[in-house]
């Protein structure tokens, strides 16, 4: 999830992949999208989205939820001119509805919708710097939640994405990328809505692609408006993922993309300090004074790398292994959770461990981030907090985990710390033979088979699958508020 980097530092499918849906094995035509940047509508794009079967009515959907945003963003405010027509090009009736949605209405089945994103007022009237597309001279940005809708009804189906940009423009996609990257268009597939919704666009002159080896091929995408040396930065991202890699045991996806922005602020009120994960991606922001400098300390670069593989660490938790309400997704409502702590707890512990993998300090290395990541929140948090429980906490995070943050790093804290109990535990049962590592491989491989998230009460007994060792009695120590815990 998202996660605010202590020092506001660091808060990929190969080119011509396709991904094989479930709607593609059944014969079923995809959904087409195409977006569209020109210079005559700076600030904006265009989307049109060409359904292979038609039906009336029809609604169109724009997102407002944000998968492990834990919160909503009103991307409906910014879609206007929203028109629809028939396969042999009638206009049909559309109607604003309550909510993110479009009717549209007439006496033959839609077959495309187009609609304009004010990518410039939604960058101003969104505050979050995670949440929001950018359109800056020479650039945009695109998250694609942020400006793709839906035809209700078909968002399992497989999706060719086209995107269009002027001919001088370099094009990226984390559905495909390419270093370098095509100029001036791209196509790419997405397996379905989430997918497609979960990448990342980014255009324009300004941007810069690298291609690095890691345990996948890696792809840094930066767009800075401060000075930054990119070349260390983009080390950093290779040996996050090569660590995170290592200590999972597997790579669930053909590529990996880190995508970087360094920007100006818009103004005092706009927060740089939070960063995004996705499926093979994450989205990294910062502030152009906070910048990462090759004369920068081994302290800063460190915390620099650390972030880097807490986030990239999502791709395994929760991306691929989750609890209840992660998926199928609701775009139109943030879902109430009630293992976020499992989310973001675990998912953190477990690129502590990554890190501390082979350095002659690791043990200081694992003690001392426990303490300043999780512990000292959990010393600071108030009472309101104290005298929730940690599926109660999680709850309430669901929704306002970074607008209030001590919901969002209690959560996290709790359940990093729960992780390293659980860790300690295992080791000592089994004589350092075992430990979370192997429960947290055999997780993602049960969710891989099982396909759906787990419930809470379920999760000693998966992790107790491949290691052998109950860690019931702490999973329930962990779950009860602080103040009424034997910690």
């Amino acid at each position: 999830m998202k996660t605010r980097a202590r020092l506001q530092t660091v808060r990929s499918v190969g080119a011509g992949v396709l991904l094989l849906a479930a709607s593609v094995l059944r014969g079923e035509a995809p959904v087409v999208y195409t977006l569209s940047c020109s210079p005559s509508e700076p600030g904006a794009v265009r989307v049109e989205l060409a359904v292979p079967v038609g039906s009336m009515p029809a609604t169109l959907v724009i997102p407002r939820a944000i998968p492990m945003g834990y919160g909503e963003a009103p991307y409906d405010r910014y879609v206007s001119e929203v028109r629809a027509f028939s396969a042999g090009g009638t206009p049909l009736e559309v109607e604003r509805r309550d909510g993110p949605r479009w009717r549209i209405r007439g006496t033959e089945p839609v077959r495309r919708l187009s609609y304009r994103v004010d990518l410039s007022r939604m960058e101003k009237e969104i505050r979050a710097a995670s949440d929001s597309s950018k359109a800056r001279p020479g650039y945009a940005g695109v998250l694609g939640y942020s400006v793709f809708g839906f035809v209700e009804g078909f968002e399992g189906r497989a999706i060719e994405l086209v995107v269009r940009a002027p001919e001088d423009w370099p094009v990226f996609s984390t559905l495909a990328p390419e270093a370098p990257p095509q100029h001036g268009s791209l196509r790419a597939s997405a397996a379905d809505f989430y997918q497609l919704a979960d990448s990342q666009i980014a255009m324009g002159p300004k941007i810069e692609v690298r291609r690095l080896e890691a345990r996948v091929p890696l792809f840094f995408v930066s767009y800075t408006e401060a000075s930054s040396d990119l070349d260390l930065t983009a080390k950093l991202s290779r040996e996050a993922l090569d660590a995170v890699a290592d200590y999972f045991g597997s790579t669930p996806f053909p590529h990996y993309t880190v995508y970087e922005e360094i920007l100006q602020p818009i103004d005092a009120e706009h927060d740089y300090g939070f960063s995004m994960e996705h499926l093979d991606s994450c989205t990294v922001f910062m502030a152009a004074e906070n910048g990462l400098s090759a004369e920068s300390t081994n302290g800063y670069a460190g915390r620099a790398r650390y972030g880097f593989a807490h986030h990239i660490a999502h791709a395994w938790i929760p991306k691929r292994s989750y609890g209840e309400g992660y998926f199928p997704f609701s775009w139109e409502l943030a879902p109430v959770l009630d293992t976020i702590w499992f989310s973001e707890g675990f998912a953190q512990y477990a690129a502590i461990v990554a890190l501390a993998q082979g350095r002659s300090d690791a043990a200081a290395y694992r003690s001392d981030l426990l303490q300043r990541r999780f512990q000292s929140v959990l010393d600071e948090a108030p009472d309101v907090i104290r005298r929730m429980s940690t599926v109660e906490l999680s709850r309430v995070a669901s929704t306002r985990y970074a607008s209030d943050f001590r919901t969002g790093a209690n959560s996290f804290a709790r359940g990093g710390l729960m992780a390293a109990e659980m860790d300690d535990l295992i080791a000592a049962k089994t004589g350092g033979r075992k430990s979370l590592r192997d429960a947290l491989r055999g997780l993602v491989a049960w969710s891989g088979r099982e396909r759906r998230g787990f419930r809470v009460e379920e999760l000693p007994g998966l992790l107790a699958q491949d290691t052998g060792v109950d860690v019931r009695a702490v999973f329930d120590r962990w779950l009860a508020p602080p103040a009424a815990s034997a910690r």
